[in-house]
């Protein structure tokens, strides 16, 4: 049974020679197999990026498709037709092998099916609800677990029998993944999530957000005094906050 664990997969072996292309284009492939067992699963145009923080991603709007021009000069128009969700899937996720991605596909395929069913399955904070669980494991055969913590009914789990059921598609995305190049994490993560602190006078927050705690690492001042520092909820928090520089925690300053 594969779940949502961070690490790489150990027999997991790639050439790097083809990049991403054969994964983009077999997911694709996937998805539309997927239309065929639930037909109104809608149609979604599917990215591989970089992010260590999330295995995959849907958009609740159509932010991609085909456009159409009419007219010309001061009178043309361009408008899209065919307009489609975005599903991504992290480079970071490649490297957890075959069940692992088909795992998240059908993660993201279960909130498509809500979109258009006008279910809302997660909260303004991203919080994933039972009816998620439900669509997951009714529709694909996925096990949803809740994590305990704010994100709720998340943790994804693809059992023998979901993976046998997908045996086909498990074997295409192999295949893929096979030829191409996966991103990783700096190291293995247990839960936390990493993000790199911002350069000294590169950001501006437009006043301090003074129901947020401020939290700083462990990197030394610079000349100026500056050092890495954010502010964000108890919950986020409490999640474990890695800086990339330094790679010790965020810690609540007071402040």
């Amino acid at each position: 049974m594969t779940s949502t664990d961070l690490n790489p997969s150990t027999d997991l072996t790639t050439t790097g020679a083809a990049g991403i292309a054969p994964v983009v284009t077999t997911l694709q492939t996937v998805w539309a197999r997927l239309q065929k067992i639930q037909p109104t699963l809608p149609d979604a145009t599917i990215v591989v990026k970089r992010d260590a923080r999330a295995w995959g991603h849907t958009t609740t709007a159509k932010v991609w498709g085909a456009q159409k021009a009419k007219g010309r000069g001061k009178a043309k128009t361009v408008t899209l037709e065919a307009q489609r969700y975005e599903v991504m899937i992290s480079g970071e996720n490649l490297s957890r092998g075959p069940v692992a991605v088909l795992g998240t596909l059908l993660h993201e395929a279960a909130h498509a099916l809500n979109l258009v069913a006008e279910v809302r399955d997660v909260d303004s904070n991203g919080r994933h609800n039972k009816a998620f669980k439900a669509t997951a494991e009714q529709a694909w055969g996925l096990r949803i677990e809740d994590l305990g913590n704010w994100m709720g009914w998340t943790d994804t789990y693809v059992p023998d029998e979901c993976a046998k059921r997908f045996s086909r598609e498990v074997a295409m995305i192999a295949k893929a993944l096979s030829k191409a190049s996966v991103a990783h994490h700096p190291k293995a993560m247990t839960g936390t999530i990493v993000i790199v602190p911002p350069a000294p006078g590169k950001t501006k927050t437009g006043g301090r957000a003074k129901n947020l705690s401020r939290a700083v690492c462990e990197c030394q001042p610079d000349a100026t005094g500056w050092r890495p520092s954010l502010r964000a909820s108890a919950k986020v928090l409490a999640l474990g906050i890695r800086c990339e520089a330094c790679d010790a925690l965020f810690t609540v300053t007071g402040e």
